[in-house]
């Protein structure tokens, strides 16, 4: 009999443990320096093993989620309140503002985390061992500011009774934001903790089976390229299955036939065509029938259409998220293939410049070349660190024609004043100089100023063609790809190519009949001649201005450039006391 109670009390303990789920039940943006303290509180409904589980936030515009943060560190706690603080530099503001829950209940401080740096217009979940949802705040994938959700200077406390909810529900919380703008302690006011009240909440008394469906989200809008759409959903306290269960989960797309499904594997549609779709669910018992009250879910998606613009202008001049296709040819002007296998491409033609992205997924283990056209340029148009980018959804359709576009001339000044106009396409300043950090070479990814004198740029090597190249210490000539991150001005230069002499150290020609061909030079070796056809003396520069080759030539008309790189260089001639400077491509 002993052996039988023992066993009875390992099954219940063990059912509590096995039931037992995190549910968030306050969030609160603090005031204080620094927006601190940030304070999650979260309630242990049965025996929970926080081991189990992690927050994961969500920030601003973007549609993913990061920073997992592991609440190991709360251990195991049944049925009470937990809380998690960000403090960032205003040490000890939590218990100053929260006394009681730093005394009396478990706590963990995420200050070391970006998890909880966050503002009012921010999500944040639990996520469990496998990174699935167990209870979210705040729509995915939505900016908060504006919305009812939002809690910046301010705090949201869950309705009793409600929760977990793996999808947001808006009608499951009490908000009031902007409730602890100038309170606090910290502004000699009351503490946070007596403005808000803690640990009020109270759980359902009943475990009620729940549905909910966690991808994709509510309104989303799917490339014109899809076909397939996968439906994940969750369902608690209801055991899925086709017998012996609490019974199955019915349902329907596009208000179609109903159909019967018994277990709780996503759901794979295929063969979708574009416009709006919405899948409907619901939980039946094991005659088929709803449950009192019924328990439903429902998500409408959406598969774009592409809208077709003639031009890059046109498609910089549309709406941001849309799916575009430009049907003009449009030119490459450089590019680079990303570590994680995607590429950042840059295309111009009459009318306008674009940078695209092209995702991993495509493939794409060679850039195309400088010039090449194509035609049934298709994807998203998005904003990416404050420049215009689309998002290749598409292979595009190369045209065989090659043009190589020509740089506009301007002043740093000029874009500076006006980046919309040139932002994405080859321009050039003459008459710069770059400070080189104290580099001789230039690294990737750094940033270097550039000045005309009066105005001053920023220099990014972005483009892995620029690496190691010589920084000049003379004047020069500087074409590159305009780019902008967020507000500040930027050009990127794509090889040697772009930097060359200025124009203000090239001087007339003072030598009567001089030629100097072919240039550019692609066999090593340039003619020189003149109509006296005298002694030369010849000096080359490379675009840091260091004489690389030095040499006489006497009766002879030419001269051998082999061991010089490919790239920009000035050379110097000398013939019966008269000079030329000229500018010299080797390809």
């Amino acid at each position: 009999m002993k052996k039988i109670y023992l066993l009875m009390l390992m099954l219940i303990g063990f059912n509590s443990f096995g039931q037992g789920t995190p549910i968030i039940t306050m969030i609160a943006d603090g005031d204080c320096s620094g927006g601190t303290p940030k304070v999650l509180e979260i309630y242990a409904k049965g025996t929970v093993d926080f081991n189990n589980y992690a927050l994961e936030n969500q920030t601003n515009s973007n549609t993913t989620w990061g920073n997992n943060f592991s609440l190991a560190n709360l251990g195991t706690v049944t049925d009470n309140f937990v809380y998690v603080y960000y403090e960032g530099n205003n040490t000890g503001v939590f218990a100053t503002e929260f006394p009681t829950a730093s005394a009396n209940y478990t706590t963990l401080d995420a200050t070391s985390s970006s998890v909880l740096s966050i503002n009012g217009d921010d999500r944040i979940r639990i996520v469990d061992a496998n990174g699935t949802p167990v209870d979210t705040y705040g729509v995915d994938s939505t900016d908060g500011t504006g919305e009812a959700w939002e809690y910046k200077d301010g705090y949201s406390k869950r309705n009793d009774g409600t929760g977990p909810d793996p999808v947001f529900v808006e009608a499951n919380w009490t908000y009031n934001n902007g409730a602890l703008n100038n309170q606090g302690a910290c502004q000699g006011g009351s503490t946070f903790e007596s403005i808000i009240g803690i640990a009020t909440y109270q759980p359902a008394t009943t475990a009620n089976p729940s549905l909910a469906i966690t991808s994709p989200i509510s309104n989303q809008v799917f490339s014109p390229e899809t076909t397939d759409v996968t439906v994940e959903f969750v369902v608690q306290n209801f055991n899925v299955a086709q017998s012996g269960g609490d019974g199955y989960i019915q349902y329907t797309v596009d208000s179609g036939s109903a159909v019967d499904k018994y277990d709780t594997n996503p759901i794979q549609l295929t063969g979708l065509s574009a416009g709006s779709h919405t899948v409907d669910m619901k939980l039946v018992d094991n005659s088929g029938n709803d449950l009192n009250p019924a328990v439903t879910a429902s998500v409408t998606f959406e598969i774009a259409t592409y809208t077709q613009v003639a031009d890059l202008a046109a498609l910089r001049a549309s709406a941001l998220d849309g799916y575009y296709e430009v049907t003009g040819e449009v030119f490459i002007t450089g590019g680079k293939l990303n570590t994680s296998g995607s590429a950042t491409i840059f295309g111009q033609d009459a009318t306008a410049g674009i940078m695209t992205y092209v995702p991993a997924s495509m493939g794409m283990s060679n850039l195309p070349n400088i010039g090449d056209g194509f035609t049934s340029l298709k994807g998203k148009l998005k904003e990416y660190h404050g420049a215009k980018e689309l998002e290749i959804t598409a292979v595009p359709m190369p045209t065989g024609n090659n043009v190589v576009q020509t740089p506009q001339v301007i002043a740093i000044a000029d874009y500076l004043n006006n980046m919309d106009d040139y932002e994405s396409e080859l321009i050039k300043f003459e008459n710069v100089t770059v400070d080189g950090n104290g580099d001789t070479a230039f690294q990737l990814n750094t940033s270097y100023n550039v000045t005309d004198g009066t105005d001053t740029i920023v220099l990014r090597t972005m483009l892995p063609g620029i690496e190691n190249v010589s920084i000049p210490t003379n004047e020069i000539n500087l074409t590159g790809i305009a780019g902008k991150y967020y507000s500040t001005a930027q050009i990127y230069p794509r090889d040697a190519n772009d930097i060359e002499p200025s124009t203000n150290a090239i001087g007339d020609n003072e030598i009567e009949g001089l030629k100097v061909y072919p240039n550019p030079v692609t066999d090593n070796v340039v003619y020189i001649d003149t109509n006296s056809n005298a002694e030369k003396l010849i000096s080359i520069y490379d675009i840091a201005g260091k004489e690389v080759k030095n040499t006489v030539l006497k009766n002879a008309s030419t001269l051998s450039v082999a061991g010089l790189k490919a790239g920009v260089y000035l050379i110097k001639i000398t013939e019966n006391g008269k000079t030329s400077l000229q500018k010299l491509m080797i390809k």
